[in-house]
């Protein structure tokens, strides 16, 4: 018999079940409900450790919710090492795989080898690297630490966990949800106001600067702050109107549409203006790779309206949401905007002698916890900015050689090598998605944050693994058909 049939739940419920009641007494004598209440959740954890041992794909989901729902977890929590906990979890994640694979031996293993977890495998050694650049701090390269491994862990989990066109269905659906109740908490901030939580951190982070503006107030819902919540929603806006026009399913076409609306709605909430470029992007990578001439037709003349309205007309310019989005269609008129350029020459000036950059986690004004540099005293406003101070012009070129290949690749798949036309679609949307938030990226220092790193990771992964997913629908159908037969 295999190790994971030799040990009975009865015997593991015998064994589990006299302790937890001995400590659960315990406990309540002595008036430690935190603990008590802890003691009371470790059964469900076991269980939720066993069932993922033998299904591991459910740590994709349960890392998948708690990614997106990290930054409110985290707020209301005030931290409390939250962020240790998400490094636990992925990792465990990992080593459950491995458990998986020694006990059933059917983890994919070979699927591992592609250029996104390769890339991230390169990209892990050369910021781990970064501890020896002679200008880095160490307390800012271990709080930095995400940025080395995370392309390498997640895509690595994702690739081996998510195999079938049911998972990366289910996982959007998920991401749907999650999207709505996003929304839902915007409308809340809008309609009722920000709570006391939301409130002190305004305050404290000065971050009321940027988001209670006389032009109007700029709306963050869950996320970290409103820039990094108005991509997310262009993101999800975009991924589900593909999605919608390649469905054949009437009631999910309904579905998707509403949810493309409502986000669409909340991206002008945040009143980031960059994040119009997400949407925008991804309808100019749609009319690439779609390859049907109506739809190539089409999206093509929508993002060229869309750029008259915003560029060219002054229609809406009453409606705050519409004239502050509007202003990133004309840059020279856009008083931050020439600040930005100015800041970056002054960076490129400094960063000409310094091919690795100034460390990690020196590169931004939250970074002056840390040190004070020329880094630190001028704000980023940009992801792509932020890596290029951090990790110097090497580690930029790295890091965008390693998803924009990845991506390109994605898209050939797309194009020649899925057959399925469902897959081809919900695969078509993903990376339309992806390419609006890597243009949305350089006017906005979102990427690395979360849950945008993870949710593009997640998705570049599947992305890698598309041609394999397909395959597994062609042989399901003969199956299918064989036993018809």
């Amino acid at each position: 018999m295999i190790a994971g049939q030799r040990i009975s739940p009865q015997a593991v419920t015998m064994v589990l079940l006299p302790i937890g009641l001995a400590c659960i007494v315990y406990y309540v004598m002595h008036s430690s409900m935190i603990n008590f209440f802890t003691i009371c959740l470790i059964p469900f954890f076991i269980l939720l450790l066993i069932l993922s041992i033998r299904k591991p794909a459910i740590c994709i989901y349960i890392l998948f919710a708690f990614n997106y729902f990290f930054m409110p977890w985290y707020r209301y929590s005030e931290g409390s090492g939250l962020s240790v906990w998400s490094d636990i979890l992925w990792w465990m994640a990992l080593i459950i795989i491995i458990i998986n694979s020694v006990i059933y031996n059917n983890i994919p293993w070979k699927r591992a080898f592609n250029l996104l977890t390769i890339g991230g495998a390169i990209w892990a050694v050369y910021t781990a690297a970064e501890v020896a650049n002679p200008s880095a701090v160490t307390e800012a390269w271990i709080f930095s630490r995400n940025l080395i491994y995370n392309t390498l862990l997640v895509s690595l989990l994702t690739v081996l966990l998510i195999t079938s066109y049911k998972q990366v269905h289910r996982l959007l659906i998920m991401l749907s949800i999650f999207s709505l109740i996003a929304v839902i908490k915007t409308l809340i901030q809008r309609y009722i106001g920000f709570d006391d939580t939301e409130m002190t951190w305004l305050m404290e982070s000065e971050a009321y600067k940027t988001h209670l503006l006389p032009q109007g107030i700029r709306y963050f819902s869950i996320f970290s702050d409103a820039g990094n919540f108005g991509s997310n929603m262009g993101f999800i806006a975009t991924i589900y109107t593909i999605m919608a026009i390649f469905t054949r399913n009437r009631n999910l076409k309904i579905y998707y549409f509403f949810v493309a609306l409502s986000s669409t709605y909340a991206m002008f909430m945040s009143g980031t203006r960059g994040a119009i470029f997400v949407p925008l992007g991804g309808l100019l990578l749609f009319s690439l790779i779609s390859k049907n001439i109506k739809l190539m037709f089409f999206s093509g003349i929508l993002g060229i309206c869309i750029y008259i309205f915003f560029a060219h007309t002054y229609i809406g310019e009453s409606h705050q949401m519409i004239s502050r989005m509007r202003t990133a269609f004309r840059p020279s008129k856009d008083a931050s905007f020439n600040v930005r350029m100015e800041n970056q020459k002054q960076l490129a000036e400094y960063m000409k002698y310094k091919p690795f950059g100034e460390g990690l986690g020196l590169g931004g004004v939250e970074a002056r916890k840390y040190a004070i540099r020329l880094t630190t005293q001028i704000p980023n406003d940009s992801t792509y900015v932020k890596i290029w101070t951090e990790t110097g012009i090497i580690g930029i070129i790295l890091y965008l050689g390693i998803y924009i290949s990845s991506l390109v690749w994605g898209c050939y798949l797309i194009m020649f090598k899925i057959k399925n036309k469902e897959l081809q679609g919900l695969l078509t949307a993903i990376a339309c998605g992806i390419f609006g938030m890597m243009v949305s990226a350089y006017g906005n220092a979102f990427f690395t944050q979360f849950p945008s790193a993870i949710l593009i990771i997640i998705f570049l992964a599947i992305l890698q693994n598309g041609r394999y997913i397909d395959e597994n629908l062609v042989k399901n159908k003969k199956n299918i058909n064989s036993s018809i037969n």
